[in-house]
């Protein structure tokens, strides 16, 4: 068995090692007459150096035994930074109390979920199952004012103010919304409804732009080339009735055409009857020619 060699030839500028990103540069120039020469054996030659000095640096880092995978590197963080993928985001718009509050000075405190019942003696939810925000609903005994209707529920009244005042809310937050989306640029324009992602709907628009495309072509897209996974574009399929089809039906047709032709007052395009008539000169040359057809010659 043939022992390889580990070694590597650093040239003038040192190989650069990025062991977290397992990539290796190498910055020497290359010998243009060699290369000339043999340009796969120079290529390989520098491909094989820069991949050994990266192999020998991954085998200089802590390992790490796993009974299923064997020795394990941990590679260290990256050197070289990489871009971003997408863009920064944009801040979010502002609501109308956000607003408010930044022009006051105003600093929001986040309520606490749990609050302290002094009745029960015992720590219960702001909202939902059971929540403070109830306790008038579960009163026995609530005063009832003097303009209060014979038929007064106390425990009715509180339920429909809260949700009255959940309803108001939940209108608030979709003027915020939709403030929100006024503020934003504008998107194109699609079919699909506000509730779908913006990815499905620029998703969707792509597929509108690339159908009406296809569409350009003389085959109306049927012969273009697709992509793997994409469905073929359906064409309008033109319906003929057959050669030979039963004697009712055909007498059926035949008398409600005559039955449209017979009526005085049948649909007729009178512009384009006029354009006809006229040669496309218009209802007033054919006015005009008329009158000269009518108007007795005179003797010479």
């Amino acid at each position: 068995m043939t022992s390889v060699s580990t070694s590597v030839e650093q040239g003038e500028t040192p190989l650069q090692l990025d062991v977290g990103l397992l990539a290796s540069f190498d910055l020497n120039a290359i010998d243009a007459k060699a290369y000339k020469k043999d340009k796969e054996g120079v290529l390989m030659a520098r491909t094989r150096n820069a991949t050994q000095a990266l192999v020998n640096a991954i085998f200089q880092q802590p390992i790490a035994r796993n009974p299923v995978y064997g020795p394990l590197a941990s590679l260290p963080p990256f050197e070289t930074p990489l871009p971003r993928e997408k863009g920064l985001p944009k801040p979010k718009p502002l609501t109308k109390w956000e607003k408010f509050a930044r022009q006051k000075g105003i600093t929001k405190r986040k309520k606490d979920r749990m609050i302290y019942d002094e009745e029960r003696k015992e720590w219960v939810p702001r909202w939902g199952f059971q929540g403070a925000n109830k306790s008038l609903e579960n009163q026995w005994l609530v005063e009832v004012p003097n303009t209060a209707d014979d038929d007064f529920r106390p425990d009715k009244d509180a339920a429909k103010k809260r949700k009255e005042l959940r309803q108001k809310n939940e209108k608030q937050h979709q003027r915020n919304v939709a403030r929100a989306e006024a503020a934003a640029p504008a998107p194109a324009k699609s079919e699909l409804g506000s509730g779908v992602p913006a990815r499905t709907k620029r998703r969707a628009e792509i597929d509108a732009d690339l159908a009406r495309t296809r569409g350009s072509t003389a085959s109306m897209g049927r012969f273009d080339k697709t992509l793997q996974g994409e469905s073929k574009p359906r064409g309008v399929k033109r319906t003929f009735q057959a050669n030979e089809i039963d004697t009712k039906a055909e007498r059926a047709s035949n008398l409600a055409l005559l039955s449209k032709i017979d009526k005085g007052g049948a649909n007729m395009n009178v512009r384009k009857a006029i354009k006809y008539a006229s040669e496309g000169q218009g209802s007033k040359a054919m006015v005009q020619r008329k009158d000269k057809e009518r108007a007795p010659k005179r003797r010479k």
